[in-house]
């Protein structure tokens, strides 16, 4: 049975800063993939708006443009090559590759909406892959884990517990699943 790992918690909190963390101190122990969104002048705990975000492939050295702020910093625009690829190549592959260990950042209304990373989710959701690790916005989680069939996941929120805590938790859920 696959093993699922949602880390929420509010905007800036950490989420993908421990995604990455998790994806770097497994990577080395197992067949690991997946995307990382980076926006990389947006600093941890700070509201400024991102002036953009790429998807980071976890151990690879691939960066897809992903999405740009629209006019007046009114939400954001998503790179349609890198969607296209996401769509028609990548959730496609995924199913042959199986890593033993995949990780998604940023599940929201995208994924809600049918778009976004909602295709790759489908299927490392439907895959053999033995662990499936998330961040998802806070105020999504609660739809994103009824539509997906995520009841039986553990939830790491970033604003109950410390990075510390949500560490050890988290490899100690994952450490007896492979």
């Amino acid at each position: 049975m696959q093993k699922i790992v949602l880390i929420t918690g509010a905007v800036t909190s950490g989420k993908t800063s421990l995604l990455d963390f998790l994806a770097g101190l497994f990577s080395s122990q197992w067949q690991a993939d997946g995307f990382i969104a980076k926006a990389p002048e947006r600093v941890h705990n700070s509201a400024q708006f991102a002036s953009g975000y790429v998807l980071c492939r976890i151990g690879k050295s691939e960066t897809y443009p992903w999405a740009t702020p629209q006019k007046n910093n009114n939400g954001y625009c998503f790179n349609q090559d890198t969607q296209n690829f996401l769509d028609n190549k990548f959730a496609h592959t995924l199913v042959a590759n199986c890593p033993d260990i995949f990780f998604l950042d940023e599940l929201g209304k995208l994924e809600l909406k049918g778009s976004g990373l909602e295709k790759v989710l489908q299927s490392a959701v439907n895959s053999e892959i033995k662990i499936l690790v998330c961040t998802v916005k806070k105020r999504f989680f609660n739809d994103i884990v009824e539509k997906y069939g995520l009841q039986n996941s553990i939830c790491i929120d970033l604003d109950i517990m410390d990075k510390d805590q949500a560490i050890a938790k988290t490899t100690h859920y994952i450490e007896f699943s492979i």
